[in-house]
């Protein structure tokens, strides 16, 4: 159940383990040593750290405010570089080497005692005490929050580079002091690989976290850094090694890019017509929920589906033939709970004219209609998206239910939906977002969308996909049956099911995000039609001019 482009076209996102082992792959297959990724790592993030700051530098003089740095020659004022004993506080004396080699003012404070500094982290400090320049002191008797300030005083940039991706336990002592005094500069803030005191596997805080305006991790993505939108990241920059990233051993996660989502779209020839663009059947709505049926149907055409039949109940379809235009409308019960052997034949029939069914935003939610929802999930020969109270009347019965569908299925839950789904409370889901996607992908053997700010696209083979966009303009009524229409559409176009997904969730953020610039806090989910088809055509047309 894969499509669309190459999964390598997506990058990785890593948990540590992974990150290590692939590290270790690259080394032992190259025979390059730890060293030289060390310094290359470190350079980078030296590179990162002259080309962000100085240009921030510029922003502020243009704006009139104080530059808070030096900047002579575009390059940052006095830095200073904060490491530990470990890997990750090697790869900070790296950076503090190549900025004074820069000429930026750099100093370097020791969070560990010096005679802890060990492995390769220890042969940089002795090349940097070699080289000069760098004034470097031993904090270890620094154990409260005033020491740290008075050492940092007057920088204005702050490098983290104390613990990296193996930290697992809460940080105490001199390092949460060091934390503390960092977090309260009016400095530009850097993480090196990941802010200190963040769980590189969940995104959580080991007690105290550095909170950075710019991270500059190693090879790629860590989980922690991308899975909690609210995380302490800032601007997320990949540093690369100079050695291939070696894919380890999976379950992989993978972040969605839009080189690829827009290759893979469905492109309307000279010659199309309505019907070679596909025809989605939305079942949805209701008495007086209509507007959720609406809102996937305009969503669909203006993901460039060719027809959208929306099939609701007779007063439902008696509503919508009021307010709609280019979209059809049929009626499958007379009343609100609808005959199951008579609703699901008629419905089944509509189905088979069609490439994809969207089914349950705002739909009955009597025993009857569930019936009609588990006969329609289980048997009918055509991709189907299932979202709202579709999901809510198959409860934890969906993965017997799906277990014997013919054709791909593509859940759309959000927080709520999904709890119910499994049987659990939503602060477990919350705490546990990829595990809870990946296992009701694997058990219902169906693609699943579990909805949120970073949104994850699950597959049944344990690849899970994460969405970049993070919005409070989609917190608005309809943004989900919004998303149910575009992934309809993009199936009923012929894409493969966990590429229609992948590519759905990703233009849906896109818009939000578009619509929240424009509209800002006064976003509504009927905005954001009109924005998909402007993202959409903005991304094809940038396309289209890159290859004139």
């Amino acid at each position: 159940m894969s499509g669309g482009p190459r999964p390598e076209e997506h990058p990785l996102v890593l948990t540590a383990d992974q990150m290590r082992a692939s590290d270790r792959a690259a080394s032992e297959r190259l025979g390059l040593p730890s060293l030289l990724l060390m310094e290359n790592a470190g350079r980078g993030v030296a590179e990162l750290v002259v080309e962000r700051v100085a240009s921030d530098a510029r922003q502020r003089v243009a704006s009139g405010a104080s530059a808070g740095l030096a900047p002579a020659g575009g390059a940052p004022g006095p830095v200073v570089v904060v490491s530990g004993g470990g890997a990750n506080g090697g790869d900070g004396v790296v950076v503090a080497r190549h900025l004074a080699r820069r000429g930026v003012a750099a100093r370097v404070l020791l969070a560990a005692p010096r005679a802890r500094v060990s492995g390769d982290a220890a042969v940089m400090l002795a090349a940097l005490e070699r080289m000069g320049g760098v004034p470097i002191e031993d904090g270890e008797g620094w154990i409260d929050e005033a020491a740290w300030r008075a050492r940092l005083a007057g920088a204005s940039v702050v490098v983290d580079a104390i613990f990296g991706i193996g930290l697992r336990d809460d940080v105490r002592g001199v390092p949460a002091a060091a934390l503390a005094a960092m977090n309260a500069m009016d400095a530009y803030k850097v993480a090196v690989d990941i802010p200190s005191g963040l769980d590189a596997d969940t995104g959580r805080v080991h007690g105290v976290a550095f909170r950075a305006d710019l991270t500059a991790t190693m090879g790629a993505r860590k989980l922690g850094l991308v899975l909690d939108a609210s995380a302490p990241v800032g601007v997320l920059e990949v540093v690369e090694l100079g050695a291939p990233l070696e894919a380890p051993a999976g379950p992989h996660a993978r972040w969605i890019e839009a080189a690829p989502v827009f290759a893979e779209l469905p492109r309307r020839g000279a010659t199309a017509h309505k019907g070679s663009a596909g025809h989605l059947l939305v079942i949805a709505g209701s008495e007086g929920k209509t507007g959720a049926a609406l809102l996937a149907g305009r969503a669909a055409l203006r993901a460039g589906v060719g027809l959208v039949t929306l099939a609701s109940t007779a007063r439902g379809q008696a509503a919508l033939d009021a307010k709609v235009v280019e979209i059809m409308t049929a009626g499958y019960s007379d009343g609100d709970d609808a005959d199951p052997r008579e609703s699901a034949t008629l419905l089944a029939k509509l189905a088979g004219r069609m490439g994809a069914v969207a089914l349950g935003p705002g739909i009955p939610t009597g025993p009857n209609m569930r019936a009609v929802v588990r006969d329609l999930a289980s048997r009918l020969a055509v991709p189907m998206v299932l979202d709202a109270d579709a999901l809510n009347l198959l409860g934890t019965e969906i993965v017997r239910v799906l277990n014997i569908t013919p054709a791909p299925r593509i859940l759309t839950p959000h927080p709520g939906e999904m709890a119910r789904l499994l049987g659990r409370r939503v602060d477990e889901i919350e705490a546990d977002r990829l595990g809870v996607a990946r296992d009701l992908a694997s058990r219902a053997k169906a693609v699943v969308v579990l909805k949120g700010a970073r949104t994850l696209v699950a597959a049944p083979d344990g690849t899970v996909y994460v969405n970049p966009a993070a919005t409070g303009a989609l917190a608005t009524a309809g943004s989900g049956d919004v998303l149910t229409g575009l992934i309809g559409a993009l199936l009923a176009q012929g894409m493969e099911p966990l590429a229609a997904a992948r590519a759905g969730v990703f233009i849906h953020g896109a818009a939000g995000e578009a619509a929240g610039a424009r509209l800002g806090s006064g976003v509504t989910a009927g905005d954001l039609p009109d924005a998909i088809a402007a993202v959409i055509q903005s991304r094809l047309q940038s396309r289209l001019q890159s290859r004139l």
